[in-house]
């Protein structure tokens, strides 16, 4: 019997392996193994099971990792469809989407080869010829007295790889090298447990104590041990004592770990009545899922419409069908209410929470329920399309315009796209739902097969939220400076406050100031690593890079020129809330960025906190602007709504006005009407301007003309490269070869007629983390045709020393 074996590495190719004997039984689609390659072990993927192969000599397994697989072959199926469309490697991607912690393998591990080491380092002509690098190693070394890993000499040094630096220090004798297996960081948890004998002695041989807890051991069926030691006095030795008399027996099972409970945030209330447009959108979704075959629906709400309520009817539909649904959202800060509504609703027996801040046994542990059929709602941001589930009947995908679906680092996939892609291949239905659809989304809703439901109105007859835009040109102080606060915002806040109502006033830019600068030479403070300039935190003291978290002490004089006469420019939440304390000292005003949600739990108590009236001004990034439904916010104030403007994006426009709409729609959804302040340099650009109206359609008719007019999506396809290196140089060449090779293709190939290239050119942020980044774009009216490009180009081209990422269908031009 041989298996078929994918392994996290960069290329496609997957191995054959023997299976031994006495491991025959184990092996199946969907479990871990233990295999060879080269000269390490790795954890691998089964992917098939082959009765004979086609090649000669093959390796061994060595170890089956999982008594049961942790996928099946239907999950591989879009598994496989999802990497070959993102061009990526099945083992790579594996090694990504499954919880992480629980693989083995082998590591080269460095140490210093012993006590003679002090006569080798000594040496002074022995030290010299020394590389500097070398000498480095074995400085890190000397402070490492156990060793380390090659991996993590890599991270220290700065350098990669060092095998011409390990070898010469090993022939030397300064170094040993060797395998070392490491263990999975997550394990099965188990806990000891307590059960009675079917005969016992009668209660006449037993104390008091022990009588309570043989009671308590009959009634609850097993408890475990950990329990009865919190629950009785004495526990541990009461229950020891019974089983010496064999009255009880303990033994250990596994024990499932789950993610927190979130507090209870703003519960639905129970006996909601649908008004007719949601009953029409329930009807047509529920009309799919008993038809068994898969529809694509855009659930079209404005916001306060009701959304919500729809999908957890559908949801209820499905559970009494015995199916399960995936519930996805852009953003892990909106899974505490969502979670606290679905717990209410539908218990937690059968719910799984799946993000990346859900700890990784939690994860691992959530994985197996979903795989073996026992949690049936699984709730979570981008990465919870890959759950193994069973019996799929229907994905919701909420704020499905919000970019945040789109992952761009490793496997650069987007969540809803793969939503639909993975409801047609289960033949389930896929609730795409906004208030502000992706352009992409509404133009299939018009031109292709997604059917369209619409929530025009507010539930319970609720007006939408009365907008002014405000042009702060005309806003300006006695010294002719732009002010933070619009004069119609001041009141508005004021009044708001005097009617005891809450406001939540929106940037997009955490920190205290955007830059720190000296007038006198012009010297900006820039990251070292990166091309941009270095955010001031005030609280901390500190200007951070917000791209590779480098940080530097705030200096008193100028590095440039000595001059003590450092300024900062722009604005951040932080500056934001100074502000507002020096405006409304009375106010009870808080933050809410991930500089102030860092610490575990601290966006939960932030949300309760506004819910339950304790916060009058929250003040706050992009967090504050998605799905969030709070009655009391009766005020949104948009401090700068022109940051999402003037980015270099094709589609600036649309996520301008995707995000005003969307922080607009906080506001007015209790007993009192909203209103919304828009402070903007650009008050006339059709974003801001359709804003205003609610006027989503309006939008879209200019964004479509826009994009049709310049051949941008839905009217084409992209792929994008971008190509990275330590040397701008060699980066900037292996950029140009790939646009070479590409045109030499394009010219010898007529089924490449069509597609046009857009570069090379730097891209908007040259340098991030030390590395130098080129783009190119491939456009054309196929993505089949641009993925056969691709493939070619990378076959033919050598970019020794720089890293190629593919990104199909990019969303992030930056």
């Amino acid at each position: 019997m041989f298996v078929e074996v994918a392994v996290n590495i960069r290329s496609p190719k997957t191995f054959s392996y023997e299976v031994p004997g006495d491991l025959e039984p184990d092996v199946a689609v969907g479990k871990r193994v233990l295999v060879p390659l080269g000269k390490r072990s790795v954890t691998g993927y089964i992917l098939h099971v082959l009765e004979t192969v086609s090649i000669g000599e093959t390796k061994k397994l060595l170890q089956v990792l999982d008594p049961d697989p942790l996928f099946n072959e239907e999950d591989l199926r879009f598994y496989r469809w999802a990497a070959d469309y993102y061009l990526y490697p099945l083992g790579k991607m594996l090694g990504e989407i499954l919880p992480g912690g629980i693989d083995m393998e082998s590591h080269q591990w460095v140490t210093l080869t012993g006590e003679e080491n002090e006569d080798h380092l000594s040496g002074e002509t022995r030290w010299s010829e020394l590389s500097d690098t070398q000498r480095r190693i074995l400085s890190i070394l000397r402070d490492a007295p156990a060793g380390l890993s090659v991996k993590q000499l890599c991270r220290k040094t700065g350098r990669k790889p060092l095998t011409a630096d390990l070898k010469p220090l090993r022939e030397r004798q300064l170094i040993r090298l060797e395998e070392r297996l490491t263990q999975p960081r997550v394990s099965r948890k188990k806990e000891r447990v307590v059960s009675a004998a079917t005969e016992d002695t009668g209660p006449e041989a037993l104390t008091e104590g022990q009588k309570r807890i043989l009671d308590f051991i009959k009634e609850r069926e097993c408890p475990s041990l950990p329990e009865i030691a919190n629950l009785f006095k004495n526990g541990r030795q009461a229950v020891q004592a019974l089983a010496r008399r064999g009255l009880v027996r303990t033994w250990e099972r596994e024990t499932y770990r789950s993610p927190e409970c979130p507090p209870e945030i703003h519960r639905l209330t129970a006996g909601i009545r649908l008004n007719a447009e949601q009953e029409t959108a329930l009807q047509q979704i529920v009309s799919g899922l008993s038809s068994g075959r898969f529809s694509a629906y855009l659930l079209h709400g404005v916001t306060g419409s009701g959304k919500t309520e729809v999908y957890m009817r559908a949801i209820s539909e499905v559970l009494k069908r015995q199916g399960s649904v995936i519930y996805l959202v852009p953003e892990i800060a909106l899974t505490p209410q969502l979670q606290s509504r679905l717990l209410w609703r539908f218990g937690d027996r059968e719910i799984a929470i799946l993000h990346s801040g859900v700890s990784a046994g939690a994860r691992y542990d959530q994985w197996r329920r979903i795989q073996r059929g026992d949690l049936k709602i699984i709730l979570g941001a981008r990465s919870a399309i890959f759950a193994p589930v069973r019996n799929l009947k229907l994905i919701i995908v909420d704020e499905e315009h919000d970019s945040a679906y789109k992952q761009d680092e490793r496997l650069p996939y987007h969540a809803r796209d793969l939503a639909v892609v993975r409801a047609k291949m289960h033949a389930a239905i896929v609730v795409l739902g906004s208030a502000t659809p992706g352009i992409q989304t509404y133009f299939n809703s018009r031109e292709k097969s997604f059917r369209y439901l619409s929530l025009p109105r507010r539930v319970e007859e609720r007006s939408l939220p009365d907008v002014l835009i405000v042009d702060m040109k005309n806003e300006r102080d006695e010294n002719g400076r732009i002010r933070i606060l619009s004069g119609p915002l001041r009141t508005a806040l004021e009044e708001t406050l005097r009617i005891r109502k809450q406001s939540l006033l929106f940037l997009n830019r955490r920190g205290f100031t955007t830059f720190m600068h000296c007038p006198e030479c012009a010297h900006v403070f820039r990251c070292l690593s990166c091309d941009v300039s270095l955010t001031y935190h005030q609280k901390e003291g500190i200007l951070r890079c917000h791209y590779c978290d480098y940080f530097m002490k705030v200096p008193s004089r100028c590095p440039s020129c000595q001059k003590e006469a450092i300024q900062s420019f722009g604005l951040g939440t932080e500056r934001l809330e100074e502000e507002i304390l020096k405006c409304f000292p009375q106010a009870r005003v808080r933050r809410m960025d991930s500089d102030a949600t860092a610490r575990k739990g601290t966006f939960e108590k932030i949300l309760k906190d506004l819910h339950d009236g304790e916060i009058d001004i929250l003040i706050g990034t992009q967090m504050i602007a998605k799905g969030h439904d709070y009655p009391n916010v009766t005020l949104v104030g948009v401090v700068s709504a022109d940051t999402a403007l003037n980015i270099p994006d094709f589609r600036a426009s649309e996520k301008t006005f995707q995000l005003l709409t969307q922080v607009s729609g906080r506001g007015g959804r209790g007993d009192l009407p909203g209103r919304v302040v828009i402070q903007t340099l650009n008050p006339s650009h059709y974003a801001i301007e359709r804003t205003k109206d609610h006027d989503y359609r309006g939008f879209f008719n200019e964004e479509i003309a826009a994009r049709q007019g310049a051949g941008y999506p839905p009217f084409s396809r992209m792929i994008q490269f971008l190509v990275t290196g330590l040397n701008r140089e060699k980066t900037q060449m292996s950029a140009e070869g790939i646009v070479a090779r590409a045109r030499h293709l394009m010219q010898s190939q007529k089924g490449l007629q069509g597609v046009s290239l857009i570069g090379p050119v730097e891209a908007p942020i040259a340098r991030i983390r030390g590395r130098h980044r080129w783009q190119i774009l491939f456009k054309g009216p196929s993505v089949r045709l641009l993925q056969q490009l691709t493939q070619q180009v990378l076959s033919g081209v050598k970019a020794s020393g720089c890293e190629i990422k593919v990104d199909v269908d990019p969303v992030n031009f930056m």
